[in-house]
């Protein structure tokens, strides 16, 4: 008897089959990737806000301790016979409340934060400072002041708003109010002038507008590299500032157009890093008040509600919106 094995014969697939098969993980995989990107950016968001949350704490208890918010900024002129300033930020006083005591026992107040004798605090990269969804993490700053001396400063992407421009309420996007000033400077004006002996601020300073609707410490990621509406320029040491702890961290509301260029536009956030709010999350930026709670802001928000929020004795009424 003579079997017939050809009925059992295993058969390869064609080439349409495996065409269509490829197709479809082709497909599947289109579909997963998003949900992964949302997943993630969820992830670094929610780390985002602990971090803003975790800083505002360090400032509350820098206020227990001492009566008072850190100084926004001191910066007690040139330093030697170099062009630049003789400078500390507002950073360095929260580190033994972010259980950074030990950094903060090195840090020496008796030369600026970009000396020699600074290099091993400052150019020390903590997470507290960085947000997981900024291109580019751990980078320095490594030009000006930097260069001269032969160190770097480890980049952050949190910092304290000085306040408003004024030019903007003669423009008409702002309110037009007697105090410009954020939560943790008390100059005369919000720029960054001489400050050798800087008055700190403290809750009673804050009262005018309420420690819930004024802004503590908010995003301004990405710097050293200038970011214009979400595209990168080419020079990686454009911008000051992007040090965790530089005295020109701070940002002073300007406002920008919709493509981040020019000065004094009615942009209130994600259109530009020099010198404003911005962060790489979709839709919005994390912000953290006085009273330590953090909001995500909408980057389409108006830019008078922002300045709202930012001055801290402006009198203004912000809804709850």
């Amino acid at each position: 008897m003579t079997r017939n094995f050809d009925s059992h014969a295993r058969r390869g697939f064609t080439l349409i089959e495996l065409l269509v098969v490829v197709a479809i993980i082709a497909i599947l995989i289109g579909l997963l990737l998003p949900a992964v990107q949302k997943v993630r950016e969820a992830a670094n968001r929610i780390q985002c806000t602990n971090n803003l949350k975790q800083l505002g704490f360090g400032l509350h208890n820098h206020h227990d301790t001492f009566g008072t918010f850190p100084p926004a900024y001191v910066n007690k002129g040139p330093y030697l016979s170099t062009p630049y300033s003789f400078t500390h930020g507002w950073a360095p006083h929260v580190l033994p409340f972010v259980e950074q005591q030990q950094l903060y026992s090195l840090y020496r107040w008796d030369f600026p934060l970009y000396a020699f004798e600074n290099k091993d605090v400052c150019s020390r990269h903590l997470k507290v400072f960085q947000c997981a969804s900024t291109p580019e993490q751990n980078r320095y700053m490594e030009f000006g002041p930097y260069q001269l001396f032969g160190t770097k400063g480890a980049c952050g992407d949190y910092t304290i708003t000085l306040g408003v421009d004024a030019g903007l309420a003669q423009l008409g996007f702002v309110d037009s109010v007697s105090d410009y000033r954020g939560a943790l400077t008390n100059t005369t004006t919000p720029a960054l002038g001489p400050s050798s002996n800087p008055i700190p601020t403290n809750y009673a300073d804050i009262q005018g507008d309420g420690a819930s609707n004024t802004i503590l410490l908010v995003e301004d990621a990405g710097r050293p590299r200038r970011w214009l509406a979400r595209q990168g320029g080419s020079d990686p040491q454009a911008l000051e500032g992007g040090p965790w702890n530089h005295f020109k961290g701070g940002i002073i509301l300007q406002g920008k157009r919709a493509n981040g260029t020019n000065n004094l536009g009615n942009c209130a956030m994600n259109c530009t890093n020099n010198g404003e709010i911005y962060s790489f999350h979709t839709g919005g930026a994390n912000v953290v008040f006085v009273d330590g709670h953090v909001r995500f802001l909408r980057e389409g928000m108006d830019i008078r509600v922002l300045a709202r929020l930012i001055t801290r004795a402006g009198g203004e009424v912000v809804s709850d919106d």
